[in-house]
């Protein structure tokens, strides 16, 4: 994985400051690539199908890239939704007509709705069997760092059993978050921002990996333009022009 994602510093990447990089699509290729599956690329549950062979149904893998959290913090990060409406709407179906004022309410609602959306998959794919899988990056691009979790991994710590709480600024509510008791004292492990954006992020420690890689560098390809890449491909096709 760490090659195929270092192929895309040829220039066919997302630029970023510190050059070409993959992006959240070449991770989802790659993965697909790696492990003989395809691409859903589309709104799926799972970004990549993997069939399950010997007549059994495919897993899944639902891909999430994003920037590392600081180290102190002793977690990882993934955001799990950014679907405002359906989040909201999942919110008020169960009767709760405030999530601001039923933080204890709402909270599981969130973490059953995403659940669902798995169960609604049972029979196409394998879902106790689907991971996610995460690809995360410093701020300068350098250290890279996959990591595999069970799809179990939102009811590691039942919905029921987390601390959920409004919090804001200058007493607006604008976000709800979940607690949990870790070695450290409480941690933040889930967060939803029902008006901006929508996101539902969960924080989920270090240590609930299944496996992690440890950090690791992308191998640095010469970059080539698309002109380059056309007379690679094409030789002579190129029109010459005066």
């Amino acid at each position: 994985m760490r090659l195929l994602l270092s192929t895309f510093g040829d220039g066919s990447g997302q630029r970023v400051k510190a050059g070409f990089m993959p992006n959240f699509l070449s991770f989802e290729r790659v993965t697909a690539y790696v492990v003989g599956g395809a691409t859903n690329e589309d709104k799926s549950v799972f970004d990549v199908s993997v069939p399950g062979g010997l007549g059994r149904v495919a897993w899944g893998v639902s891909c999430k890239m994003t920037a590392s959290q600081p180290p102190k913090n002793r977690c990882w990060f993934m955001e799990l939704s950014n679907s405002a409406k359906k989040l909201n709407d999942a919110v008020a179906a169960a009767g709760i007509a405030s999530w601001s004022r039923d933080p204890s309410g709402a909270g599981p609602v969130l973490v059953e709705t995403v659940g669902s959306w798995h169960d609604a998959e049972r029979g196409t794919y394998d879902v106790d069997a689907s991971k996610y899988l995460l690809l995360t990056h410093c701020s300068s691009w350098r250290f890279f760092e996959i990591a595999c979790f069970n799809v179990n991994v939102l009811t590691r710590v039942e919905a029921a059993d987390v601390d959920w709480r409004v919090e804001g600024r200058r007493g607006k509510a604008s976000s709800l978050a979940g607690y949990i008791d870790a070695e450290r004292g409480k941690h933040r492990l889930w967060q939803w921002y029902p008006d901006s954006g929508g996101q539902l992020k969960l924080f989920p420690p270090i240590g609930w990996e299944e496996w992690r890689t440890g950090p690791f560098e992308l191998s640095r390809p010469p970059v080539k333009d698309m002109k380059d890449r056309v007379n690679e491909y094409w030789p002579g096709q190129w029109p010459d022009t005066e």
